[in-house]
């Protein structure tokens, strides 16, 4: 059945299959503070080494038996690479989300000729909220970040009842908007151990993950913001994929036992996103069954 092609209900199952888009006409603009420091330091973009990072990206996940399936790039969308905004897979079907940049908006008409009709379980209407700041952490758990500017409590208040509505314990993450997204901050990258720049997250917040069994593996500021070094992609298994400029981070998830993949990424993270946000998990092994 059509409906139940794609399915995920852990940011940790086992990766089958993934979502992409090629940086075609990717641009660094100055739409978030990340592209705005790059630019103002005379950053500027060497698309040969774009491309060929963003097919290192498709070959290591190819490589870890992952399919990947791919949006069409369009001139007027330069951000189109970083597919995990645009629409959530759940375990109830495909949310179409609300985005909130203008130079972002036309990319639900191309999310949804990806997606057949009876595939999309809903479209998010309140407020807005991308897919950057959703994190279906396992299953029966949500998280969803609140920046007040590309996801707003409307529509993370939205998303989290049809959640709540099938049982599922929820928390919105408040953080300042200049972070863009929660996985900017937050990623899980193993079966309840995540990373996280621990002071930026409320003391609160990170309390509240304590006690839902998450661990969590500190990274700073500066490792976040210049980077991205949280903005990660857990293939299941104890495997992850991490930018290869994050010599830390990278050495801290392989003393915890993990595999990392470390695909280089550069010419994205100084635009502002990285592996997270250029990958949206079309399908994960239930870690119910798993």
């Amino acid at each position: 059945m059509a409906a139940n092609r794609w399915f995920i209900d852990s940011e940790t199952g086992v990766l089958t299959d993934v979502l992409l888009c090629p940086p075609d006409y990717y641009e660094w603009i100055p739409s978030n503070d990340i592209a705005i420091q790059t630019m103002a330091h005379g950053g500027s973009i060497d698309r040969t080494t774009l491309h060929s990072q963003f097919d290192e990206l498709v070959s290591t996940l190819k490589g870890a038996d992952v399919s990947c399936h791919f949006l069409t790039p369009h001139k007027d969308m330069p951000y189109e690479v970083y597919t995990r905004d645009s629409s959530q897979t759940t375990p109830f079907g495909t949310v179409v989300t609300s985005l909130s940049r203008a130079e972002r908006v036309g990319e639900e008409k191309e999310i949804r000729t990806f997606y057949a009709p009876d595939e999309i379980w809903r479209t998010c209407t309140a407020g807005r909220i991308e897919g950057g700041d959703i994190h279906i952490i396992r299953p029966g758990l949500l998280a969803v970040g609140v920046s007040g500017g590309r996801t707003d409590t409307k529509g993370a208040a939205e998303f989290i009842s049809w959640f709540e509505e099938a049982g599922w314990t929820c928390r919105m993450i408040h953080f300042p908007e200049h972070f863009l997204h929660l996985d900017v901050i937050f990623c899980m990258v193993a079966e309840n151990l995540a990373i996280a720049a621990v002071d930026v997250l409320d003391e609160a917040d990170l309390e509240w993950f304590r006690e839902q069994g998450i661990r969590i593996l500190p990274v700073t500021y500066r490792e976040a913001m210049r980077d991205m070094g949280c903005n990660v992609l857990a293939l299941g298994r104890d495997r992850v994929v991490s930018p290869r400029h994050s010599t830390r981070i990278n050495a801290m998830l392989r003393a915890e036992g993990l595999n990392v993949l470390d695909p280089e990424l550069n010419q994205f993270s100084r635009g502002g996103g990285s592996i997270h946000c250029m990958t949206m998990p079309l399908r994960r092994q239930s870690l119910q069954t798993a």
